[in-house]
């Protein structure tokens, strides 16, 4: 096992894209086996020494990053452990990177759906914020691929659980080696990554998924795959914004199976402007709306928007154009990142998902938003198809950080008043912990730290992701 103690050395584990500043911490183990983990919280247990789980620092919450003790590092926990093509499944280590695990899958005609945006993810990463990405729209998050999940506690104990044998009952989840209580929230039906999971009669391992580093240290997970996807296309229509624009993305998701849509998502006229210059195709003054399907539809494609009476459609339909076009959604996300970066300010990003009902709702209280506050920069973009977009405000000064907080704290309490999710995925971290309980209340937190209590009791793993630490004495 690696140990780093120098600050130097340390200091890229204190990074994510969510520009946190606050990272401390005095050593970094890096295990290469299950064994050695055990050892390292074995350290962390005899010490009294708090130990944050790090995976690929793809995070924009700052869950990865510790305010004090040590960093446990997965990225030695790396190898694929089993590609079952038969059965469709595979066992990973958690520090496997998304990016190789699709490369090895499509060698074999195997497909994993809920990969995220940031392919230089770990799968142990995703699994503890409950990822998703592209083509969630069409297959849904990371949980609804997860079998199986094994991890260490800080106890030393080795917790073992798969979908489909421990189920909620009476109130309370029997993992064997002790019993949790279900809390009084539940989990809305929507996109949703915000506290531990809740739902009545709730598999056990729905609890595990999403727990953001604070129950265990995932050593391995098995996964579910699919048949490699078809042949695909993107189209890219760009049309004036007008009252009809989510007229039209119900007009498409009605068509989803049918026409065999992969994703649906939506880029505002600012955040359009982030890409001009990269590319030129880009007309001024519209909205867009980026659908990937199967290619064998793309003719029925070609007629349909034609009723959308768009201002431009970019078509991509070879190797080169796909690529292209693909390189359009993702440089959007790095583009805002950077420019947060710039300001020297932390992200304000609302991550709101509401039913498809209550989408124009959400979506027309983001507009009125931009138009009272004119003089702050804006965006809207994301996954429309999911009734999730992402409202990102970049202040500049003071006065204008304190009006994006009061702004993001609205909007939040409008998504949950909604039936909605304050925080659709990513998770909370450290940088949305405080907005939790706008969305289930202090008393639904203090059941949360109840509930880490009885998977850490020493208290040591993720400290102040998801709820402060103050929650816990």
């Amino acid at each position: 096992m690696k140990i780093k103690d120098n600050p130097q050395d340390i200091q890229p584990y204190l990074e994510d894209s969510s520009n946190f500043k606050e990272g401390k911490a005095t050593k970094v183990f890096i295990p290469e086996d299950e064994k050695e983990v055990k050892e390292v919280l074995e350290y962390c247990r005899k010490t009294n020494t708090p130990v944050t789980v790090s995976a690929a620092g793809t995070g924009n919450v700052a869950a990865r990053i510790p305010l004090d003790g040590v960093v446990l590092s997965a990225e030695k926990l790396n190898k694929i452990v089993s590609i079952d093509k038969q059965n469709k499944k595979a066992t990973l280590q958690s520090g496997v990177v998304v990016a190789n695990f699709l490369a090895e899958l499509d060698k074999q005609g195997l497909f994993y759906p809920p990969f995220p945006t940031e392919r230089a993810a770990f799968i142990g990463g995703n699994v503890a914020t409950n990822a998703s990405g592209e083509y969630s729209f069409r297959f849904g998050p990371t949980r609804n691929y997860v079998r199986k999940i094994r991890m260490v506690l800080t106890t030393g104990d080795v917790l073992e659980i798969e979908r489909g044998k421990i189920f909620e009952k009476n109130g309370q989840i029997d993992f064997g080696l002790f019993k949790v209580p279900l809390p009084s929230y539940r989990t809305p039906n929507v996109k949703c990554s915000a506290g531990y999971y809740s739902k009545d009669g709730m598999d056990a391992i729905d609890l595990i998924i999403g727990s953001e580093g604070t129950l265990g240290v995932f050593t391995e997970v098995e996964v579910s795959l699919i048949d490699k996807l078809p042949e695909r296309f993107i189209i890219l229509i760009f049309i004036k914004e007008t009252p009809q624009l989510l007229d039209i993305v119900k007009k498409i998701k009605s068509l989803t199976h049918e026409l065999n849509i992969f994703s649906l998502e939506f880029f505002d006229t600012k955040s359009l402007e982030f890409l001009k210059e990269e590319f030129s195709f880009v007309p001024n003054d519209t909205v867009a709306l980026y659908i990937e399907a199967e290619k064998s539809n793309l003719e029925k494609w070609l007629i349909l928007v034609e009723e959308f009476s768009p201002k431009e459609v970019f078509v991509a339909d070879t190797q080169k154009d796909y690529k292209k076009l693909i390189d359009f959604r993702y440089k959007l996300p790095d583009k805002i990142n950077t420019y947060f970066k710039k300001l020297n300010s932390y992200k304000i990003a609302i991550d709101a998902a509401v039913t498809d009902t209550k989408l124009p709702e959400l979506y027309y209280f983001y507009k009125n938003i931009m138009l009272e506050y004119k003089d702050i920069e804006m965006v809207i973009f994301g996954h429309i198809g999911e009734a999730h977009l992402h409202f990102n405000m970049f202040p500049k000064t003071p006065k204008e950080k304190e009006m994006c907080e009061k702004i993001y704290e609205n909007s939040i309490k409008k998504a949950v008043s909604l039936g909605g999710s304050g925080f659709a995925e990513h998770g909370i971290g450290k940088i949305k912990s405080k907005y939790l309980p706008l969305m289930y209340g202090e008393k639904a937190i203090y059941e949360m730290a109840k509930i880490k209590k009885i998977f850490d009791p020493y208290c040591l793993l993720g400290l102040d992701n998801i709820f402060s630490r103050n929650y816990l004495v």
